[in-house]
Formats: structure tokens, C-alpha cells, sequence
């Protein structure tokens, strides 16, 4: 099954995003263009699918990211 290109409710194609970090349902998101945007999910853990799907990578997840 192919994932589509555009999430309900988010302006932003899959091929548009960069990376993104999240609190729960608030998604920042870098746009390859450089520009950052924000989501609120009404289902984060669906929207993360999708953004997994597109290999869309989580910040959080790089090598040398630390949370403190």
C-alpha cells in the first residue's frame, strides 16, 4: 500500500520535509527550504507513521542528539 503524499489537515508534501522533532501532538518541522512549521496532530501517533513512512527522520533519534 502506498502512503499518500500529503497528511489530512497538513498543507506540506512528504518530499517538502526534512526532519522534525515533537512534544506529544506539537510538531516542529524543517522544510527543506529551511523554513520551519508547526502541526498540532489530532492523532500524533498516526502522523508519526506517516512522517516514518516518508523517512521523514526524528530529530531525536540522530546520532549525537542529548536531552538533558
Amino acid at each position: 500500500m502506498d502512503t499518500p503524499q500529503r497528511y489530512p489537515g497538513f498543507k506540506y508534501a512528504a518530499k517538502e520535509l526534512y526532519q522534525f522533532i515533537a512534544a506529544y501532538d506539537y510538531f516542529t518541522i524543517l522544510l527543506d527550504d529551511g523554513d520551519i512549521v508547526h502541526f498540532t496532530a489530532n492523532d500524533p501517533d498516526d502522523f508519526r507513521k506517516w512522517l516514518a513512512a516518508h523517512n521523514i527522520p526524528d530529530i531525536r533519534k540522530l546520532d549525537g542528539w542529548v536531552t538533558q
